[in-house]
C-alpha cells in the first residue's frame, strides 16, 4: 500500500505540473483527445441507460479518476440530461476546472483516491474508470491487486454495473513506464463478481474495456438475462426475437 501511495502521489504531482503548463487541456492528463471520447463510448456502451434510454431515463454515474469530468460533455452532447454525476479525483485543479465547465446541482466532484480510500459512503448506479490502471503502481510489471481491490469497491457500491479499461499484454507494442495486463486474468476476476460480463478488445488493439453488470437474473426463462429482455423489448414484441418460456 505504501508503494502504491507513493506512485500515486508522484503521478498526481505530475498532473499538477502539467496543469500549470497547459491548463484545461487533455495534455494536462497525458491523454490524447482524439481517443478520449472513443473511450467514453467504450466504457458506456453496454450500460442499460446507454443502450435503452427509454427504459432507464435517470441514473447516477460515478467517474473514478475523473480528471476534468469531460465525460459530462459527451453525455450532454448525446442528449442525456436527467442524470447525476459523482466525479472522484485527487487533483484539486482538475476538479475545480470541471466545476467551472459542468457544475450543477446534479454534478459534484469529491476529493477521493478510490484505489486506496474508503468509498462506502457513496451510492451510484454505474461506475467507470478510464486509464487509471495503465499506471504502474508497484515495481511489478502489473497492477492486478490494485485493479481487483479498486474495482471490487466500485462494484460493491454500485447498483447496476462497473466499466473500466486497461492495456492488454496481447498487443503488438508496449510503452515503457506503462502497465499492461493479461485480459484472461482480469476476466477471471470479473467472474468472481458476476456472470454477466463483457470483455471488449474490438476498438483498440492495445486496450481492453471490461464491463461487469450486477443484474445477472434470468427469471423469464432461465436462458437469457432479464436485462437483455428489457433492452430488446421491442424486438421481442414484434417477434424479431422469439424465445419460448419455460
Amino acid at each position: 500500500m505504501e508503494e502504491t501511495n507513493k506512485r500515486f502521489e508522484e503521478r498526481t504531482d505530475r498532473y499538477r505540473q502539467n496543469f500549470k503548463k497547459y491548463g484545461y487541456s487533455e495534455m494536462s492528463m497525458d491523454m490524447p483527445s482524439d481517443r478520449r471520447v472513443i473511450r467514453y463510448y467504450e466504457l458506456l456502451k453496454y450500460f442499460e441507460f446507454f443502450q435503452s434510454p427509454k427504459t432507464e431515463p435517470a441514473f447516477t454515474l460515478c467517474d473514478a479518476g475523473c480528471g476534468f469530468g469531460d465525460i459530462n460533455g459527451y453525455l450532454q452532447k448525446l442528449g442525456f440530461q436527467d442524470y447525476s454525476y459523482i466525479g472522484l479525483d485527487v487533483v484539486d485543479e482538475f476538479m475545480e476546472e470541471g466545476r467551472k465547465h459542468y457544475g450543477s446541482d446534479r454534478i459534484r466532484y469529491l476529493k477521493r483516491n478510490f484505489t486506496t480510500d474508503d468509498i462506502s459512503d457513496l451510492e451510484f448506479d454505474y461506475a467507470v474508470s478510464s486509464q487509471t490502471f495503465t499506471i504502474p503502481y508497484t515495481e511489478k510489471p502489473d497492477n492486478y491487486e490494485t485493479i481487483f481491490s479498486s474495482v471490487e469497491k466500485l462494484f460493491k457500491q454500485c447498483r447496476k454495473g462497473v466499466s473500466f479499461n486497461f492495456f492488454t499484454d496481447k498487443g503488438q507494442f508496449q510503452r515503457p513506464g506503462t502497465a499492461y495486463h493479461d485480459p484472461v486474468e482480469i476476466l477471471r476476476f470479473a467472474y468472481t463478481l458476476s456472470t454477466n460480463v463483457i470483455l471488449d478488445n474490438s476498438c483498440f488493439p492495445y486496450e481492453c474495456t471490461l464491463t461487469i453488470l450486477k443484474d445477472n437474473a434470468c427469471s423469464e426463462n432461465g436462458m437469457i438475462f432479464d436485462r437483455f429482455l428489457r433492452i430488446h423489448q421491442h424486438e421481442f414484441e414484434d417477434h424479431t426475437f422469439v424465445v419460448k418460456k419455460k
